[in-house]
């Protein structure tokens, strides 16, 4: 399905003559599927798609093929404080990275030689060191985040025990992002496949051995650190393709330009916590971990949309920047929607019927029997929100990042009132309303 995404102009069709005594020679098939794919041979994002999607939908798959086993190895208290630790890890990371990607997606391609796009990845890398050591280091130090951490949590949990854990889930998500969006980005495609690769591999075994071999244990911890000790050996290797780009020199100039087009989108992120986030910080404080439970596993289920495309995403906004025609962007974009958006309904119908086969089968407990009621409408939401960006993409193709932060906002307010009014009331349901 995906190898029709940015179709060019149509195969010329059969000639038609008004000789009724002509015969119209058969079609063969092998022909026309010859013709049909040699039209997508030479696409660019076609050729990206089939590189990295086939990978990345794997990695994406695997933590729902694997739910199962995670489900008996945790129990819906540990699954749901899992679930909610890992919330907020992504979460504030997205607005921990500073939209400092968007610079480096953006004028990478406007230089023309190594040097400056070396200058570029290292201006960008110097920003985001010093503000996260600026920002972060004396949050911990001077004990902040136990405040943070009473704000977030209605439950009780023991965080002096998963404080460095969080901390350094938080550093190494915001490196691994970086890293992913330089590779799109900078075209090593070979590199980004091998990296989802590893991650499929090494973070399921680790984290199962882990939960297995250390069943006696707090499990929320063990999955964590496994994750993210994993995250870190394979971040550390893989970094060497971005270090061998870099050029040692600083650039005020860079510096500024990349500041002005990335903190609108930091702005906008931090909006999206309330937008993202909103639903599952008030079904803490009104639910419980078992409902957190059930509703993370809907979570988990629907996510498998935005993660796809994420992935669609990191192939299309370089090529998209890349493209100086707007009419071409345009015609391009809402062919991408259209296609997109049936892509994704037949995926959710899939996920909707795999969940519950899984329930009927009993491989998932019939004590999440809840989540598929919840799915539906999670998946919808998820649909919406993964075609939005193919719009706002406008706003970083005209250098008008502000306008998503004004959005954002009138947005934030939107769901915090839904938030207020439909989650007490309505619990996990509430929530996915709210979503929607």
């Amino acid at each position: 399905m995906m190898l029709r995404f940015c179709a060019g102009r149509d195969l010329p069709r059969p000639s038609h003559t008004n000789n009724t005594h002509q015969h119209t020679m058969p079609i063969n098939p092998m022909n026309r599927a010859k013709e049909w794919l040699g039209k997508y041979r030479d696409n660019l994002l076609v050729n990206r798609l089939i590189a990295v999607l086939g990978i990345d939908i794997l990695v994406k798959l695997s933590g729902i093929i694997l739910l199962p086993i995670y489900l008996r190895l945790m129990s819906q208290e540990e699954y749901g404080l899992y679930g909610y630790l890992l919330s907020i890890i992504i979460t504030f990371s997205v607005v921990l990275n500073f939209g400092l990607y968007i610079p480096v997606s953006k004028f990478y391609h406007d230089f023309d030689n190594d040097h400056d796009r070396g200058k570029l990845l290292f201006t960008i890398s110097c920003l985001l060191t010093g503000i996260l050591i600026f920002l972060v280091f004396p949050i911990y130090f001077f004990k902040i985040d136990y405040l943070l951490v009473g704000f977030l949590f209605k439950n009780q949990i023991n965080y002096p025990n998963y404080r460095g854990t969080v901390l350094l889930a938080l550093l190494v998500t915001i490196c691994n992002f970086m890293l992913t969006n330089f590779f799109f980005t900078s075209e090593k495609i070979g590199a980004l496949r091998r990296y989802n690769m590893m991650r499929i591999i090494f973070i399921n075994a680790i984290s199962l051995l882990g939960l297995f071999i250390f069943r006696n244990q707090d499990k929320v911890r063990v999955r964590l650190e496994a994750t993210y000790l994993v995250e870190l050996g394979l971040f550390a290797g893989f970094a060497y393709f971005q270090i061998a780009r870099l050029s040692s020199q600083f650039s005020k100039k860079l510096a500024v330009a990349s500041l002005k087009l990335a903190l609108p989108v930091m702005l906008s992120a931090i909006f999206g916590i309330v937008i993202n986030f909103g639903d599952k910080f008030f079904l803490e404080k009104y639910g419980s971990f078992k409902d957190m439970a059930y509703y993370y596993l809907a979570v988990s289920c629907a996510s498998v949309i935005p993660l796809i495309f994420t992935s669609f995403q990191n192939a299309w906004l370089p090529l998209f920047l890349k493209e100086k025609d707007l009419g071409r962007n345009v015609a391009k974009t809402n062919k991408v929607l259209s296609r997109l958006f049936l892509i994704f309904a037949a995926i959710s119908v899939c996920i909707i019927l795999f969940v519950k086969v899984l329930l009927v089968l009993g491989i998932i407990q019939i004590k999440y029997q809840q989540t598929l009621y919840i799915l539906p409408i999670l998946l919808v939401s998820q649909i919406v929100s993964s075609l939005v960006p193919l719009y706002s993409n406008y706003m970083v193709y005209f250098e008008k990042t502000h306008i998503v932060s004004i959005v954002g906002l009138l947005i934030c307010l939107v769901s915090l009132s839904l938030s207020f009014l439909l989650i007490p009331r309505f619990k996990v349901y509430g929530a996915a309303a709210v979503s929607l």
